[in-house]
């Protein structure tokens, strides 16, 4: 229960960086579901304490949690795992980056998935090869592969991709 309460604490957050915006008011621990108060009994002595903003994030948190499957929230606990073990600078940069990719247009998120989606249909030993010939690649080969995929149009206000970590 505690990795289920963890778990619905990082999904929270992670709404949080993707710009989710919470109720003036906040939400009233009565104005949670019956499944989001059992979820989230742990909050119930701090949930007026909290601020709006956060009430949101958490209470949108346990529903999406409530609505997944077993085999969803067995991936989600295995990828929070992931989260946890990582450490501060790793997390900073994934924040960093995936704050640069937030700021990109639709067109060029929908590319960016798409060819993600692409790379993890290829067989295993393709996508080794592929990203064992990434890891080799210069500091100027990647700003110039960087360069030539993305139109000017895809990046963010300034310019700046922000991924030169």
């Amino acid at each position: 229960m505690k990795t289920k309460l963890k778990l619905v604490s990082l999904v929270a957050s992670l709404l949080l960086l993707a710009g989710t915006a919470g109720a003036q008011d906040g939400i009233a621990w009565d104005d949670l579901t019956d499944s989001q108060r059992t979820l989230l009994a742990e909050h119930e002595s701090g949930w007026e304490q909290m601020d709006a903003a956060r009430q949101e994030q958490i209470a949108r948190g346990a529903e999406r949690w409530l609505e997944m499957n077993q085999r969803q929230q067995a991936q989600a606990q295995e990828r929070f795992q992931q989260w946890q073990n990582l450490g501060d600078d790793q997390r900073g940069i994934i924040r960093d980056r995936y704050e640069v990719f937030r700021s990109l247009t639709p067109d060029a998120r929908n590319r960016i998935q798409d060819t993600y989606r692409r790379f993890q249909r290829l067989p295993p030993d393709r996508r080794r090869e592929l990203q064992r010939q990434f890891r080799d690649l210069t500091p100027d080969q990647l700003r110039r592969l960087r360069d030539t995929r993305l139109r000017p149009t895809d990046r963010p206000a300034g310019g700046a991709m922000g991924m030169g970590r």
